[in-house]
């Protein structure tokens, strides 16, 4: 069988195992699939699924590793964006505001540039910076209505409810 379909089998198995909440198999199948099949759209996805059933189980820290592969060694950028996106997440939530505000430094695909600046500004915000949390939530909702004219998306109105709410919450008035 080829390296893909050897991965696409195994990560069906990783699937089984975190549906079965099985935490020794998710980690030998993960494992497995980012040591031997590295290169494989099925290891970086592992990563990321990976990582959601670790953080799930209370597991920051085993979380964190999963998610700095998949940023470093994931062959497509929006699953590096996004892996960079739920590490900052977790490592905010672990208390490590300044490692998380360091992920959110890169410039990530446009689809993905809104988020950036939102977390930005939720992590800012919690550590009392009010007008730097200002500035990254109006960014986003810059980029957000730039993704939403371009997609002409209409759940994006939602998003932008809840970014307008984030801007207010802090005395900056949502354009």
């Amino acid at each position: 069988r080829s390296q893909a379909g050897e991965a696409s089998a195994l990560f069906g198995g990783l699937q089984q195992a975190v549906m079965e909440k099985d935490a020794k198999r998710i980690r030998d199948i993960s494992s497995v699939l980012t040591d031997k099949y590295s290169g494989t759209a099925q290891a970086a996805m592992a990563a990321l699924l990976t990582a959601k059933a670790q953080v799930d189980a209370g597991d920051l820290k085993n979380a964190r590793a999963m998610l700095t592969w998949a940023a470093d060694n994931a062959k497509d950028e929006a699953i590096r964006d996004l892996a960079r996106l739920r590490l900052a997440s977790v490592l905010s939530d672990d208390n490590a505001a300044d490692e998380a505000l360091k992920q959110l430094s890169v410039d990530p695909s446009p689809a993905f540039a809104a988020r950036y600046d939102e977390l930005r500004g939720d992590i800012l915000a919690s550590q009392g910076k009010a007008a730097e949390a200002k500035a990254a939530y109006q960014a986003a909702l810059a980029k957000g209505e730039a993704n939403a004219k371009e997609a002409a998306d209409t759940r994006r109105n939602g998003y932008r409810e809840v970014l307008k709410a984030k801007l207010e919450s802090l005395g900056g008035a949502a354009k």
